[in-house]
């Protein structure tokens, strides 16, 4: 029961994550995971459950809709979250946490000679990292302002504010050119420089993306000088990856493909850096064939058997012996095939569907586990608190029958190894599970997205054909339990509802439940 548990929290609690629309046919969760320091736990464990309500018109049950193709509609990556650095800090030359300090010493050990790789791989994370790093202050710092812009206007000097972060960006550029001197050492490795280049366009890119942001949305809140500042630093930038490519430069009167296109390999080759990898293991194989190899050999016994029991009482190869023999075969084969059907739910309850090592591809090293298992869930199956968020946002207690629903489950869990990111990290505790998830199984069976029909305009005394909207709702409702060791720390309850019509994915909502 809900009462029972340490802490519920609802979605409005969920500080860390975030549920939105990806595109069309996508809808995204992310939700937030710290790995305890090694000294106090070895292992941080963390069990996902969601529940899919799914409108039975959708006509997506047991029969029509199987694991494979869930698994296959399941985009499921787990990442490092970005350490958190002010400009500040990462300019600060006695930070050594700052990507730039270190790759400055590591820069070191090449110009005297030591060019290995492990220190060149050293070299590329850090470029990489500074990359995303910069990438979020610039976000956070902006949206802030922007959003803020009124309230902060009261608690401060705001011209004064902006100013201070030019000057902030203008070091850090200057920085970027001190860098770019290093770079073009003989010494330094091609595949170093092509990396530093590429976190350089990716960096400038964002630079000026946040910079013409605040000049569009807020630059006619300062005065003159501010705005000049502003522009002499997207120039800059602009000048910048001038010098190295002119794919990464919007140009005027062209539709811009090679930009975008060049854009998205510079993203995913910078935040790659944050990503783990995910090695599949079957983890039914083995018991799998053990178990077909019983079957098959139980089977065959019965048939053996019954055919020394039954069989010497026919004359051999008459009808009735022939009967028989066909009898024996039918019952060996049911036989088996209901022994391996029971042996795949036996299975099914002992074994995940699917599992992962989580794997730091630059160090090779396994640091966590994960888990998954997906099935339909009878109504009488799922548990009364889930139930109760379901209904929770209902304006009748008849509505839900009204609009009957299918319940599918899928729950992942991920067990973190804090030694081992303990051991190879000192920035990254923290992942982000991201879950993305495709909804075009989903349209087969649905009306036209818009119905017309007549209607009565008391105003205008006539007949008008009014379009009405057809929609369907997905409501979704997630719960995640955290454990330290073998404890278990804390529950936290999440709904969302994702509107979606014959085209795709309107919207996506997060509800008010009561608990």
């Amino acid at each position: 029961m809900i009462s029972s548990e340490k802490k519920i929290l609802s979605y409005g609690e969920w500080e860390d994550s975030a549920i939105e629309r990806h595109d069309l046919y996508n809808f995204e969760a992310k939700i937030d995971y710290t790995a305890e320091e090694s000294s106090k736990h070895k292992k941080t464990s963390y069990l996902l459950e969601l529940y899919f309500f799914i409108p039975e018109v959708l006509q997506i049950n047991r029969d029509s809709y199987t694991k494979d193709q869930f698994f296959l509609d399941l985009n499921n990556r787990i990442r490092f979250k970005t350490p958190q650095m002010s400009i500040e800090g990462i300019l600060n030359k006695e930070n050594q946490l700052s990507p730039i300090f270190r790759i400055i010493e590591n820069l070191k050990q090449i110009e005297f000679g030591n060019i290995t790789d492990k220190i060149k791989t050293r070299v590329e994370r850090e470029i990489r990292l500074l990359a995303c790093i910069i990438k979020v202050i610039l976000r956070d710092q902006i949206n802030y302002l922007v959003k803020d812009l009124q309230d902060l206007k009261k608690r401060c000097d705001l011209e004064k504010l902006i100013e201070d972060y030019i000057i902030s960006l203008k070091d850090f550029q200057h920085k970027l050119d001190f860098l770019m001197t290093k770079f073009t050492k003989a010494q330094i490795p091609a595949k170093l420089r092509q990396s530093f280049q590429f976190s350089i366009e990716y960096i400038s890119i964002q630079i000026e993306k946040y910079m013409t942001l605040v000049f569009k949305k807020v630059g006619r809140e300062f005065s003159n000088k501010i705005q000049k500042k502003l522009i002499d630093i997207i120039e800059t930038e602009q000048k910048r990856r001038r010098s190295f490519s002119e794919r990464s430069l919007i140009k005027l009167e062209d539709t811009n493909e090679t930009y975008s296109y060049y854009k998205g390999i510079l993203k995913k080759y910078v935040q790659g850096v944050l990503y783990l990898d995910k090695k599949d293991k079957n983890p039914k194989s083995t018991s799998t064939q053990i178990l077909y190899s019983v079957v098959e050999a139980v089977a065959m016994f019965f048939s053996l058997f019954l055919g020394f029991l039954f069989l010497d009482n026919f004359v051999e190869y008459s009808i009735p012996f022939i009967i028989a023999a066909v009898v024996i075969y039918m019952l060996k084969e049911r036989i088996k095939d209901n022994a391996k059907a029971f042996s795949n739910k036996a299975l099914g309850l002992i074994f995940p569907d699917e599992r992962h090592e989580i794997t730091d591809e630059f160090y090779n090293e396994q640091i966590g586990i994960s888990k998954e298992k997906v099935r339909f869930l009878k109504w009488k199956e799922v548990p009364a608190g889930i139930l109760k968020i379901r209904s929770s946002s209902n304006i009748s207690s008849l509505e839900a029958k009204g609009k009957p629903e299918k319940v599918l489950f899928y729950n992942q869990k991920i067990t973190l190894f804090n030694h081992e990111i303990d051991k190879i990290h000192t920035r990254k505790h923290n992942l982000s599970n991201i879950l993305r998830f495709n909804i075009r199984q989903f349209l087969k069976y649905m009306d036209d997205p818009i119905e017309y029909i007549s209607h009565w305009n008391n105003t205008t005394k006539e007949v008008h054909q009014m379009g009405i909207a057809n929609v369907y709702h997905l409501n979704i409702v997630y719960k995640l339990t955290s454990f330290k060791g073998t404890e278990q720390e804390e529950i936290q309850f999440n709904k969302f509802r994702v509107i979606l019509d014959q085209k795709g994915i309107k919207r996506v909502e997060e509800p008010q439940f009561i608990l």
